[in-house]
């Protein structure tokens, strides 16, 4: 899980939390000046997730296992590592496919959603 909010200086990127019956408050990752930094930062910490967690291992789960400090000098602290990640990243998606381009991108079946002017 990976939550961005918007502040005046920039924006705060949290990551791990977990809703539902145990809930977990998200840890701070750090805070960035631009929404690029954002993409990448949180595209790396993906990357690393999906590289090293355990199958089915929730974010938070996996933070409590390798340790918040652990997360933050692989994203933080190395920044050829963090770009090398996101790029991976963004050349394991490069195969999928996104299900709602096609609905999308096709607007007369779009009326249901069109504007009434009155």
């Amino acid at each position: 899980d990976v939550g961005v909010i918007g502040v005046d200086s920039g924006w705060e990127i949290y990551v791990g939390g977990n809703g539902g019956i145990k809930t977990e408050v998200a840890h701070f990752l750090c805070k960035v000046k631009t929404a690029e930094e954002v993409i990448e930062y949180s595209g790396a910490f993906i990357q690393i997730y999906r590289e090293e967690a355990r199958y089915l291992d929730r974010t938070v789960h996996w933070i409590e296992r390798v340790g918040l400090d652990y997360v933050k000098k692989r994203i933080l602290e190395d920044a050829e590592g963090r770009t090398a990640a996101y790029e991976r990243l963004l050349y394991a998606l490069q195969g999928s496919v996104d299900p709602w381009a096609e609905r999308v991108n096709k607007r007369d079946e779009h009326k249901e959603f069109d504007t009434i002017t009155v």
